[in-house]
């Protein structure tokens, strides 16, 4: 595949999928609405796109909740490029079976691996489900940035789960010493890998906080969700905030030495990247917290919107896929939001409200219609 390109689907094709038994359809470029009734099957088509570029599914971590009733394997295949000249084409599919587990294929080629399979960033999607990016707990933010660098920096990832395997192969033995009796000097023996992996990780978030923060405060108050949109990385521990990147493995093997008594107490590590968080509000009001629900969604959207620009930035742009986003804000936000669609990148986006007007869409607008078993134009 080729840099520098939107990142675009052509056509996605769903077999026993939720509520749908079989659905074909051809995405054209521009922006895609989906409009139909509640229970009609617009949030799960977008489902699938997720699906077809990352292999998980953001309304749920069991893909065997995805398979019909009375079906017993579910497939999603889908024809994507990076340019809107199709001449760089990959067609993707996944299957899932209960019993029987994921199967991945790129043009027909069996893939063994989802790491090797899933393309991070590809798309980006708001779902009421999604207002966990703020609202949720901390691993749901954690999870949102490093997607993120999953697709913006090389070597994020097996950095990420080098210090995922090092901090599990840690608590095993933190248990295992605790419950035993045994020496536990094995488990400390991980440390230095926990260090090594984890500065390069903190660093990496610092970096793209202070590259996402005045994106950020753009979309949020261009959204009409008010000016003094902050972000910033609280780190685990707090003291790490004032440590130089420099200093970042040294300040860890510190800490984790220093901790072993509370951690082998617990059984866990307890402090560590794995327990960062980002703060989101407007001033010095902590809007994970305080803010109200329309706060939280119009914050939500200006962190995916960040996150498209910081992707564009970098050469490639992600398909925004946005459900049932217009129903729940007033007609000033709904046309801030549908202004800022505006660019290469795909977007498609669901609707239920019959009152919602789409007399300011552009002119590259395709409106599909979903009810009763059929998606058409």
């Amino acid at each position: 595949m080729t840099d520098g390109h939107p990142w675009r689907v052509h056509d996605l094709e769903i077999t026993d999928v939720r509520c749908w038994n079989h659905l074909s359809i051809e995405i054209p470029n521009g922006l895609v609405v989906l409009c139909g009734p509640n229970g009609a099957g617009k949030t799960s088509i977008i489902e699938a796109l997720v699906i077809a570029t990352l292999g998980v599914s953001p309304r749920t971590s069991q893909l065997g909740e995805l398979i019909r009733a009375s079906a017993s394997v579910m497939r999603v295949t889908g024809t994507f490029s990076e340019s809107r000249a199709h001449d760089m084409t990959q067609h993707r599919e996944i299957g899932y079976a209960s019993g029987v587990g994921r199967r991945l294929s790129i043009d027909g080629a069996p893939v063994r691996q989802l790491a090797q399979w899933r393309r991070p960033s590809s798309v980006l999607v708001f779902m009421p489900e999604e207002l966990r990016a703020v609202k949720g707990p901390p691993a749901a933010r954690r999870r949102g940035l490093d997607r993120l660098l999953e697709a913006m920096v090389p070597g994020f990832s097996e950095h990420l789960s080098g210090y995922q395997e090092a901090t599990t192969q840690r608590n095993a033995l933190l248990r295992r010493a605790r419950s035993t009796g045994i020496d536990p000097a094995s488990a400390f023996a991980w440390e230095t890998r926990m260090a090594t992996h984890g500065a390069v990780v903190v660093q990496s978030r610092r970096d793209a906080i202070t590259e996402l923060r005045p994106r950020f405060a753009f979309w949020l108050e261009a959204l009409g969700g008010g000016s003094g949109g902050v972000l910033e990385l609280e780190s685990s521990p707090s003291n790490l905030c004032a440590v130089d990147n420099d200093a970042l493995v040294a300040s860890f093997v510190e800490q984790f030495a220093r901790l072993r008594p509370r951690d082998l107490a617990a059984g866990l590590t307890t402090t560590g990247p794995h327990r960062d968080d980002i703060w989101i509000g407007i001033g010095d009001r902590d809007l994970r917290r305080l803010g109200s629900q329309g706060e939280q969604r119009t914050a939500a959207l200006a962190l995916l919107l960040a996150h498209r620009d910081l992707l564009r930035a970098a050469g490639s742009g992600p398909i925004l896929l946005l459900d049932d986003v217009l129903s729940e804000l007033d007609p000033g936000r709904r046309q801030a939001l549908l202004a800022a669609l505006t660019g290469d990148e795909q977007v498609i986006l669901s609707s239920a409200d019959p009152d919602v007007s789409f007399a300011d869409l552009p002119a590259e607008t395709t409106i599909f219609q979903v009810r009763d078993g059929v998606c058409h134009v």
